[in-house]
């Protein structure tokens, strides 16, 4: 065993889940994703109904996921998981198993009590378990190389964990049934291309980006593609009418900025893959600058109505700064207006493209 070792990891586009944000900053290390990346991230599933904590609140949908995860299927990555009492009974200490995976080039993905780490936002204020990303080791000092949502902005940062903070973040989460997901122990590697046809490769797909834009306006059930894996998903919806979604759970749920967080994502990925179809000839210069500019224009929109509601969060009084609830759902009515103008524009050229 070597006594360092740091694989690489980028930033991430995405980051408003841990499920996107570990496997993006994996592939990011170069751009040969970045074809996949544009011809996807395009469709919004949303719950009906916050109450209903079997699943997200608002996220991309991607298909079907395996273990809460959907990149499992993507082309750069291979996953491997185990579960903590495997590694208990086969290995014993988690720590030199950790090293071993990171000398295999396998990153690390596990659930940690964040109550015990000094720069997350939980650090002795609650139990809070959480997943976060091993990617490194120094046996001299005696850490780890980790990244994970940091500070009370929750900020998908790299940082460093002492083994002995990080054993007692591992041991203090709750034991669960064997087949539980969060009990599992996540191996993720970046695949060489030599290693397969399929692997690491993935040419733009035009028609994949026209019919998610077209399923998108008709809120069309994205899940019912893959009923051969699983049932459909009646507890959620897709595409506009997410925006529903959010006002009608807004009022209770005020305190819960992932929707709209990912709404500012996804505008943002929208604002990037147009500039990906004007660099490679699917854009001429007046539908680029109409497009780029309306959804530039979008994120501002979605940046303020976050921290609106960041505001709400930190008000004293919620009764008297009620108004900026209102405020929101205003504009996530005039946003959803403007954004299916836009989409329909963009849609037309895109099947004239």
């Amino acid at each position: 065993m070597t006594r360092t070792k740091i694989l690489p990891l980028a930033e991430p586009r995405i980051y408003a889940y841990s499920s996107h944000a570990t496997a993006l900053s994996i592939m990011s290390i170069d751009e040969d994703y970045l074809p996949w990346f544009h011809s996807n991230y395009i469709q919004l599933c949303g719950m009906k109904d916050y109450r209903d904590t079997t699943d997200l609140p608002l996220d991309f949908y991607l298909g079907p996921r395996k273990d809460s995860n959907y990149n499992v299927n993507t082309n750069w990555l291979t996953f491997l998981s185990t579960d903590r009492q495997l590694v208990e009974r086969t290995c014993g200490d988690i720590i030199p198993y950790i090293m071993a995976c990171i000398d295999q080039n396998h990153y690390v993905a596990l659930l940690l009590d964040e109550f015990y780490m000094k720069d997350r936002w939980a650090y002795h204020n609650r139990k809070w378990e959480h997943e976060n990303l091993i990617f490194g080791y120094d046996l001299e000092r005696r850490i780890f190389h980790i990244i994970g949502f940091k500070g009370t902005i929750r900020k998908f940062r790299a940082s460093e964990i002492s083994f002995d903070v990080f054993r007692a973040a591992y041991e203090q989460c709750d034991d669960r049934e064997q087949g539980d997901w969060r009990n599992n122990i996540f191996l993720i590697r970046k695949v060489p291309k030599e290693i397969g046809p399929f692997k690491g490769k993935y040419d733009f797909d035009l028609d994949l980006v026209i019919q998610t834009i077209e399923e998108f306006l008709e809120s069309h059930d994205a899940s019912k593609k893959f009923s051969m894996f699983h049932n459909n998903l009646n507890h959620v919806v897709f595409g506009m009418e997410v925006y529903d979604s959010i006002k009608t759970n807004l009022p209770d749920f005020w305190y819960d900025i992932r929707p709209v967080h990912v709404l500012v994502e996804h505008k943002s990925c929208m604002v990037d893959r147009i500039q990906y179809l004007k660099d490679n000839r699917y854009l001429a210069e007046e539908e680029y600058t109409y497009l780029h500019d309306s959804y530039s224009t979008m994120v501002h929109t979605c940046t303020i109505m976050r921290n609106m509601q960041l505001r709400y969060i930190a008000s004293k009084d919620r009764e008297k700064d009620r108004h900026w609830l209102d405020r929101i759902i205003t504009e996530l009515d005039q946003l959803a207006v403007f954004e299916k103008e836009v989409l329909e524009r963009m849609l037309a050229v895109l099947k004239q493209s």
